[in-house]
C-alpha cells in the first residue's frame, strides 16, 4: 500500500494548478428568441456553455438554444467531424450560425456543427473540470459496511485532453478481514486530425480480492472516435503497455501487453443532468502466452441539487491466470454513492 500511495502522489501531480487568467466580459450570445447577453465565454462542452455574466454570475445554457456567439477573444473550436479552427468570432449574416476569423479568411460554421469551445487563452481553472464522490452502506443483518470514495479531474486544452481518476473502497465485515481496492489512472489524449488520436495512459492499482498489492503500468495507444456530438461520445482505442505486478503471494512479474479500448459516454444538460458511461478495457499478454485481462465499469449519474449527483455504479474485473495462486480471477460489484462537481 505505501508503493501504491506514492505512486498516487506523483500522479497527482501532474494537475498542479497555476493562476486563473481574468479577461474583460465583451463576449456576446444572442438566444433564438432573441435575448442578448454580454459576458466571457468560460466553455462549450457536451450541449452546454458556460458563461460569465456581471448581473447573474456564471450561467450554464443549451447550446440548442443559441441563435448566434460573437468574441473578439481568440477562442478554440472543435467540430464534430474533427476539424478545429482558432480565431474571434463575427457577427454572422445568418441564423445558427458563427463565423470565425482564421489566419486564412474567416470561416462560416453552423452551431449544430460545433461541439467544444473555449478561450485560447483559458486560465488552468477555466478549462479544469473536478468531481468528488462519497460513499457508505451498512447491513445490519450482515454486519457488512462498504466505504468509497473518488476524485475525478479532466483538464482541456486546445489539442489535447488529460483525465485523472481516483477511486478507493474498504468493505468490513464482523469476524472477517477487510477488504479494500484501490485504484488511479491517467489518461492524456492528443487529437490528430480525421477524429483520431492518441493516447498516452497510466495506471496503478490495488486489490485484496485479485491478489494484488500494487500493480502499475504505463503505455500508448492510438484511437478513432467514429461518433463524438453534444449528447455523444464513442472511441476505438489500441496500443501497448508495460506492467509491473506484486502479489500479496508469489513473486514480482513484469508483462508487455497489448491493450484494446472501447469507451462510450451519454449526456444531456437539460433538467435534470443527467449522463451514463461504459468502459472495457482487455488487456492480452504478449509474455504470458494465453493469460489475458479485463477490466470493465459502468455509471449512471442524475443531478437532484444543482452540481450534486446522485451516482449508480457497476465495475468487474477479470483475470484469466492471476499471480497469485491464491487469489481469485475475478472481482465484481456494485456501488452507489454522491458526487459534487466543482
Amino acid at each position: 500500500m505505501k508503493q501504491f500511495l506514492a505512486l498516487l502522489s506523483l500522479m497527482l501531480l501532474v494537475l498542479v494548478p497555476c493562476g486563473p487568467a481574468l479577461a474583460a466580459k465583451t463576449d456576446i450570445v444572442v438566444l433564438k428568441n432573441g435575448d442578448k447577453m454580454t459576458g466571457e465565454i468560460k466553455s462549450l462542452l457536451r450541449g452546454k456553455l458556460e458563461f460569465s455574466t456581471d448581473s447573474m454570475g456564471t450561467v450554464y445554457i443549451d447550446w440548442q438554444d443559441i441563435g448566434t456567439v460573437i468574441s473578439d477573444t481568440g477562442q478554440s473550436l472543435e467540430l464534430a467531424n474533427g476539424q478545429r479552427f482558432f480565431g474571434p468570432l463575427a457577427q454572422s449574416g445568418s441564423e445558427e450560425m458563427v463565423a470565425i476569423e482564421t489566419a486564412q479568411g474567416q470561416v462560416g460554421l453552423s452551431l449544430d456543427d460545433v461541439i467544444a469551445m473555449y478561450p485560447v487563452e483559458a486560465g488552468f481553472w477555466d478549462r479544469l473540470d473536478v468531481r468528488a464522490s462519497l460513499g457508505l452502506s451498512w447491513d445490519k443483518a450482515s454486519s457488512v459496511g462498504k466505504y468509497s470514495v473518488g476524485l475525478e479531474a479532466e483538464y482541456r486544452q486546445p489539442k489535447a485532453m488529460t483525465r485523472a481518476n481516483l477511486a478507493a473502497e474498504i468493505t468490513s465485515q464482523e469476524n472477517a478481514s477487510d477488504t479494500r481496492r484501490a485504484n488511479a489512472s491517467i489518461n492524456h489524449i492528443r487529437f490528430n486530425r480525421q477524429k483520431r488520436f492518441v493516447s498516452y495512459f497510466g495506471n496503478v492499482e490495488s486489490n485484496d480480492q485479485l491478489g494484488i498489492d500494487l500493480r502499475a503500468l504505463a503505455g500508448v495507444g492510438y484511437g478513432w472516435v467514429p461518433i463524438r456530438s453534444n449528447s455523444n461520445w464513442f472511441l476505438l482505442t489500441a496500443g501497448l503497455d508495460v506492467n509491473h505486478e506484486i502479489p500479496s503471494g508469489g513473486s514480482a512479474e513484469t508483462n508487455v501487453e497489448a491493450v484494446g479500448r472501447v469507451s462510450y459516454e451519454y449526456f444531456r444538460y437539460s433538467n435534470p443532468e443527467r449522463s451514463v458511461s461504459v468502459n472495457l478495457t482487455v488487456f492480452p499478454s504478449l509474455t504470458d502466452f494465453g493469460r489475458w485481462r479485463a477490466d470493465f465499469d459502468t455509471d449512471f449519474r442524475l443531478e437532484f441539487v444543482n452540481d450534486l449527483f446522485w451516482v449508480f455504479s457497476v465495475f468487474a474485473n477479470f483475470d484469466s491466470d492471476p499471480i497469485d495462486p491464491e487469489a481469485s480471477n475475478s472481482d465484481y460489484g456494485v456501488n452507489s454513492s454522491l458526487s459534487y462537481k466543482f
